[in-house]
């Protein structure tokens, strides 16, 4: 988003832009998501922005989400709003983010954020594999089969150009074959199923990107060197990672401390001493270690920030006006 104030129609009424999830993905490249990812991270490591921790309103089987972060050095803020009615329809949930202007406060856009979501959620992987991953690293091996699984694959061949084969682990043979087949054509590397066990102890980075509620492999398999992303795990009491894989890591890296102690269910069941616990953000800007040798077992704890949102959303609208794409409503 431009640093200046919300665009006006020649009657002078501020314009609200809106963007379609179609808008959205031809708009924002998982590169250029890297990249507004580390810049959120950088803020977040310097004290320069404010992320809030996510809040969840619920009454039955209804849950409605709410997170919101505020970026001064850009001159934006904003607000992810989304509703979870039943587990199985999460996907096309009606992800909206609300990008407000800093100086007037004024609505700037509104974007649907189903995309923005997932390609931000992928670059935040991506970014902390970068940091964190040894770069000679060869294997991945992903839990999941789904459309976070997706990104996930896509972003880790982005920041680790030595991968050669991904090892998949999925609930359903039929639909881990197809996840492979697909995969294996957009990234070209070798693809193919695996059993848990087979798939850790052959893995230089992992992720877990799963619906799971118990740890989803056993934390004794973990080769020396190996990174893990845990990307499912957001709800105090869902768990991918046992307490194995947490304490026996040498570094474990959070994208929020606050978001983490509130959510983290692998964390919350695994640890009693988060004192070792850094930031992501704290490790790119120099104030945290991350890896120190190969033989580090490292961890990174994904729960989705919504800063991460606010700098991806604010890139995609000021490509929006450079690219005159989207819908102007005349606010009231």
């Amino acid at each position: 988003m431009p640093d200046r104030p919300a665009p006006t129609t020649p009657r002078g009424s501020p314009v609200v832009l809106l963007l379609t999830d179609e808008d959205v993905g031809n708009l924002l490249s998982l590169d250029a998501a890297v990249a507004t990812s580390e810049e959120a991270f950088r803020l977040l490591g310097t004290g320069a922005a404010e992320n809030g921790v996510r809040q969840r309103v619920s009454r039955d089987a209804a849950v409605l989400n709410l997170m919101g972060a505020i970026a001064p050095t850009l001159g934006v803020m904003g607000v992810k709003t989304y509703p979870v009615v039943r587990t199985d329809v999460t996907q096309g949930s009606a992800f909206t983010f609300q990008l407000f202007d800093l100086s007037t406060g004024q609505l700037a856009a509104l974007l649907r954020a189903n995309v923005l979501g997932n390609i931000r959620t992928a670059a935040a992987t991506a970014v902390a594999t970068r940091q964190l991953a040894r770069p000679d690293s060869r294997t991945l091996a992903v839990f999941g089969t789904g459309w976070v699984a997706h990104g996930q694959v896509l972003a880790t061949t982005r920041v680790l150009p030595s991968l050669e084969r991904v090892l998949v682990v999925g609930r359903s043979p039929e639909r881990t074959a197809t996840f492979c087949t697909e995969m294996a054509l957009e990234t070209g590397l070798e693809v193919a199923p695996s059993e848990p066990e087979v798939a850790i102890r052959a893995a230089d980075v992992v992720i877990t990107a799963t619906g799971a509620r118990t740890p989803v492999f056993d934390g004794t398999w973990l080769r020396a060197g190996t990174h893990v992303n845990a990307v499912g795990s957001n709800y105090a009491d869902k768990q991918e990672l046992d307490a194995e894989a947490v304490i026996t890591a040498d570094v474990v890296a959070v994208d929020s401390l606050d978001v983490a102690r509130a959510e983290c269910g692998d964390l919350l069941a695994g640890l009693s001493d988060w004192s070792g616990v850094v930031e992501l953000g704290a490790v790119l800007v120099g104030n945290a270690a991350g890896r120190g040798v190969d033989n580090d077992i490292t961890v990174f704890e994904s729960q989705g920030l919504a800063l991460l949102d606010l700098t991806a959303a604010r890139y995609v609208v000021r490509r929006a006006g450079e690219e005159r794409v989207g819908i102007g409503l005349e606010t009231w």
